[in-house]
């Protein structure tokens, strides 16, 4: 487990363990833990006098359950995805318990390993020169709408970019509509977790514990919001628009092939009918005493394979 300490004065230090936390509480704004493991949460507990039931409430249903409020603390939780080094999309939980003058946040990764630290940077400039929990509490909540809002932005160049590729491909297959699919369900993602973390905030607001202050900031966080869920609502248009383009081409791939197949069976079907008739071993076929029959039969067989040619010609199918 890894322990970042933030202070009032912008100054961080990290620990790697609860024992080596020797700081006034009074002159910390936020403690994060990183990685931490079940057996660390007795500790933490026993060190910070916190209540951590938040931790355990992550894979209930009922929105309720991810905030809880109490008379000392105020904590929820919520999920943030993330692409990983193979850039697949994962989940990581994310806890924030603020207690008197200190806010505590639990996290599976550093924040600075999936939020810009531009946008680190950004914040705390604007944030007074000694913070106190309420600003760094709208700094954290400010990190992770930002964070939602460059995650869509991700999945959107993405789009556009196989959009682009698209244009210069000939030849489509499955796999396209599989990478689509891969883009859907990215998408699906980030919109549940922007919802979650809407509907937290929400809760947040009816918090007699934070300030009209706070509550003001979260309201413009929610605004924020709100046009990040439009521009995920674009991007699912985007994407049903290229699975619907992919798959009429491919469509259009499959036709080309079976008329082909079409014109090669027209073809070849009406000589191999005049060569099986001429290959009987009847006794009695006139045209075999024929002095020009060979002759004659080469001329119909070519003449039946060219017939269709020209017909499939006059419509257009070559």
């Amino acid at each position: 487990m890894n322990i970042e300490v933030i202070f009032k004065n912008k100054t961080t230090k990290k620990i790697n363990s609860v024992g080596d936390f020797n700081y006034n509480l009074n002159d910390v704004v936020n403690v994060q833990f990183i990685n931490y493991k079940p057996g660390d949460i007795q500790s933490i507990e026993d060190k910070f006098h916190i209540d951590t039931a938040i931790l355990h409430t992550s894979d209930d249903i009922e929105i309720s359950s991810h905030f809880l409020e109490t008379e000392d603390q105020i904590s929820a939780n919520f999920s943030v995805p993330f692409f990983d080094a193979e850039q697949k999309i994962n989940e990581m939980n994310v806890c924030l318990i603020n207690k008197e003058d200190t806010l505590f946040t639990f996290t599976a990764v550093d924040f600075e390993d999936i939020l810009a630290l531009r946008q680190k940077n950004f914040h705390l400039g604007n944030v007074n020169n000694s913070i106190d929990t309420n600003p760094y509490f709208v700094l954290i909540v400010g990190f992770v709408s930002d964070y939602f809002a460059d995650l869509t932005e991700v999945v959107s160049k993405k789009v556009k970019n196989f959009y682009s590729e698209i244009l210069k491909e000939n030849n489509y297959s499955e796999k396209d509509l599989d990478r689509l699919t891969t883009f859907s369900f990215n998408n699906v993602i980030i919109e549940e977790a922007v919802n979650e973390y809407r509907r937290i905030l929400h809760l947040f607001r009816k918090s007699e514990k934070l300030n009209s202050e706070i509550k003001k900031s979260l309201f413009a966080e929610l605004s924020d919001l709100s046009v990040i869920n439009e521009y995920i609502q674009n991007n699912f248009r985007r994407i049903d628009d290229l699975k619907e383009n992919v798959s009429s081409k491919i469509e259009l791939q499959q036709n080309q092939i079976f008329k082909t197949l079409t014109i090669v069976t027209m073809c070849i079907s009406i000589p191999m009918l005049i060569a099986g008739i001429y290959g009987m071993n009847f006794k009695f076929m006139p045209e075999l005493e024929w002095e020009f029959g060979y002759l004659y039969v080469l001329i119909l067989i070519v003449f039946s394979f060219t017939l269709p040619i020209v017909w499939f010609k006059r419509k257009k199918w070559l």
